[in-house]
């Protein structure tokens, strides 16, 4: 009995030192918990050592030093400081002390109060619904690869565009737009834009408008399609984007039109909410295509990244096949009143028929009033259009069903925009670099324009490398001539600025300026053929050539030729000319295999594109 109650002691005793050291235990555990929740946020930024996270650099603009040049983007203390004297810790500590002092401000930051309620306690994130002038962040965010027009150099190379709007499949015309740009005085040139763009000598944002505003300028007036990439991003991703568009739309970064412009800026939106690589390019040179390939890329890793490409066609584009797809009749009757004015072949269709015969007139007049600047046409096209109106009221509404254009392939499923090839030939080798290269046996192109932009090729032979072609600006756009609708442009073009290999001497890098009027004509889908006649400007002694060149192109998945002769004629020296045959393979996205033959120079070429 006794040795029982000793027993039940001794372990009694062991029970409450084990109870006892297990308590301070738990004290020293809630302590340290307690500790760490009310220690303040800047001291958990700084354990968390946020400062010197990325994502804190980048909702800054932070690189070397603090890119936005709008002194009230920053709340650090700037008095008697310069924008380039910020850090990321001091940006830091003053952000936190703002939001603590005057709650207000989370309102025109956002992104930054965002991310940060989501590393620190303290920081309650329902704070962001209190704020009434924040975009919603239950929307698709989209992003728009708008083709290059080929009129306006500085145009040439595409756009990006950012829309925030409803879920679903398709770009809603009332959807958000941001589109970065330059803030440009109206009465300067391209010439002048190009050269103080390249210099960073404007203030570039992201401008916030309605998506229609954008259709109008690129599809309606400039006759451009896009691609509209729908992301599939999650909660966070969304809101950080959206929140962070919306804290940089009153905010200015110098403009570069070479590097910091609409691609680079965009593509580092894309790296604040994901790890894809865009910015980090070894070229100092960004188009806005490139963007687009590297999200397809990332797409091979990421396959839900996008939920879905949509294709927008230009107006002009769907007036075209609309109309290729009508009966004869129809198409007689549009013709002539396109000619004439006169309706009555119109008037002589059924009521039906007359009714798409109406509404196509009045897209097709609604599109010559954006392409003619001239008021005195616009005013003509306008009591046209007044006039078919009238006549549209008068007929039953239409059933017909919009005809579906087919969808073309973006541009990024092709080849990178940048080039460099190497190639053999007999006796001697060949080298090739192109800043922009888009010609006519890229993948995925329409088969109809050509634009290269600094196209530099040297020959190795004799133990000596020389220039031999510099190309600063090559452009062909080919028209189909068989286009039956009236009063359209029929007519191809080309111009090409630089130096090339002379035709009559064999002299290298002979300096010259080009341009030609022609016609071309589409075979089949994948054939097409195109003449132009031009003159040439030159150092020779003549001064003037007449140039003529002719040209097949034949374009499959993988395969594609192009056969081309080039004729020259000059005072004193007569006709020169050059057969020039081009076969191209594609081995993967980026490489090609390329066969050269011509009366000057045979190559076989591996070209890769970046």
């Amino acid at each position: 009995m006794l040795g029982h109650c000793y027993r039940s002691f001794f372990y009694t005793g062991i029970l409450s030192i084990c109870l006892s050291h297990a308590f301070a235990q738990a004290d020293f555990v809630v302590s340290d918990s307690h500790d760490t929740l009310s220690s303040s946020p800047k001291q958990q930024a700084t354990q968390l050592n946020l400062a010197n996270d990325p994502v804190w650099h980048k909702l800054l603009f932070f690189r070397q030093h603090a890119e936005v040049i709008t002194p009230k983007f920053y709340l650090s203390d700037l008095t008697a400081k310069h924008l380039n004297s910020i850090t990321p810790q001091q940006e830091l500590d003053a952000t936190l002390d703002a939001f603590e002092h005057d709650p207000k401000l989370i309102c025109q930051y956002p992104a930054r109060y965002y991310w940060l309620s989501g590393k620190l306690t303290g920081l309650p994130r329902d704070l962001l619904a209190t704020c009434k002038n924040l975009p919603s962040v239950n929307q698709d965010v989209r992003f728009l690869l708008v083709s290059g027009y080929l009129k306006n150099p500085v145009s040439s190379f595409g756009h990006v565009l950012i829309t925030i709007g409803d879920e679903g499949e398709k770009q809603n015309l009332l959807d958000s737009a941001y589109n970065y740009g330059a803030v440009i005085p109206p009465e300067q040139n391209s010439v002048e834009y190009v050269i103080k763009g390249f210099l960073g000598r404007y203030p570039a944002g992201f401008a916030n408008t309605k998506f229609f505003k954008q259709d109008t300028m690129y599809a309606k007036n400039e006759q451009r399609d896009m691609w509209v990439y729908t992301l599939n991003l999650t909660d966070e991703q969304r809101a950080l984007l959206i929140y962070h568009l919306a804290e940089m739309k009153s905010h200015f970064l110098d403009y570069y039109f070479i590097k910091q412009n609409c691609a680079y800026r965009t593509g580092e939106l894309l790296e604040l909410i994901s790890d894809i690589d865009i910015t980090h390019r070894v070229t100092p040179w960004y188009s806005p295509e490139y963007v687009f390939h590297q999200l397809e890329e990332y797409r091979k890793t990421h396959p839900d990244f996008i939920k879905n490409v949509e294709y927008l066609p230009s107006d002009q584009k769907q007036l075209y096949v609309t109309f290729s797809k009508m009966s004869q009749p129809l198409q007689q009757g549009i013709n002539q009143y396109i000619r004439t004015g006169d309706l009555s072949l119109i008037n002589a269709l059924t009521a039906e028929d007359q009714t798409q015969a109406l509404d196509f007139l009045i897209a097709y007049l609604n599109f010559k009033q954006t392409e003619n600047k001239n008021e005195n046409a616009a005013a003509q096209y306008e009591a046209q259009k007044k006039q078919l109106i009238r006549l549209r009221f008068q007929l039953p509404v239409s059933d017909e069903d919009q005809v579906l254009i087919p969808p073309r392939a973006s541009p990024a499923l092709g080849e990178k925009p940048s080039k460099v090839d190497i190639g053999v030939g007999r006796d001697q080798g060949y080298l090739g670099f192109t800043l922009y290269d888009k010609n006519l046996l890229t993948a995925d192109s329409s088969g109809h324009d050509e634009f290269k932009m600094l196209d530099f090729s040297w020959i190795y032979r004799q133990h000596k490398l020389e220039l031999q072609s510099a190309d600063f600006i090559h452009i062909l756009k080919i028209e189909d001539i068989t286009q039956p609708l009236a009063g359209e442009r029929k007519f191809s073009w080309s111009f090409n600025l630089g130096a090339k290999q002379d035709l009559f001497t064999g002299e290298l890098h002979r300096p010259y300026a080009q341009g030609g009027w022609g016609v071309g004509y589409d075979f089949s889908s994948n054939l097409t053929g195109y003449g132009v006649l031009g003159a040439e400007l030159n150092d020779s002694h003549a001064m003037v050539d007449a140039v003529g060149e002719m040209g097949l192109v034949y374009q499959r998945e993988r395969l594609g030729f192009t056969l081309k002769e080039y004729v020259q004629e000059r005072y004193r020296q007569g006709l020169a000319h050059d057969t020039r045959f081009e076969f191209k393979y594609r081995m993967t996205k980026n490489t090609d295999l390329r066969l050269l033959l011509s009366r000057q120079n045979n190559a076989l070429m591996y070209q890769y594109f970046w």
